[in-house]
């Protein structure tokens, strides 16, 4: 148990959760915001 405790707070082990965490962040937003058509909005100064 020590072991194991001790291998994921090794800064290494440290730095590539923390790089899976973000790389996760953005791919869900990626996929969140990726469905939206650019071309279905409309500008939001067309009347000025």
């Amino acid at each position: 148990m020590k072991k194991l405790k001790a291998a994921m707070f090794h800064p290494t082990a440290i730095f590539i959760w923390k790089t899976l965490f973000y790389l996760m962040i953005l791919l869900g937003l990626l996929w969140f915001y990726g469905f939206k058509n650019p071309n279905d909005t409309t500008f939001i100064y067309n009347e000025f």
